[in-house]
């Protein structure tokens, strides 16, 4: 049987705590919240547990993060 290497040396380790890591997780779950809310938010981001799930978070959120910041934009310049 053989067995599949993570995307990433690293993705199966604990995330640290306290660590950059862990507050750049917390900024992001807060834009999360004000984008989807509270509950919602707070669901995906108690999924995160490993370095790998943290990787995924951040890259699943800043699509949605990004278009958000760029309507936001549009809309202080009058577009």
């Amino acid at each position: 049987m053989t067995r599949t290497a993570p995307a990433h040396e690293r993705d199966h380790e604990p995330l640290p705590d306290p660590s950059t890591l862990m507050g750049l997780l917390h900024v992001l779950r807060k834009a999360h919240m004000e984008l989807v809310g509270k509950d919602v938010a707070h669901r995906r981001f108690s999924q995160v547990c490993t370095r790998g799930d943290a990787r995924q978070y951040i890259e699943e959120l800043m699509p949605h993060l990004m278009r958000e910041r760029q309507m936001r934009g549009h809309r202080r310049d009058g577009g």
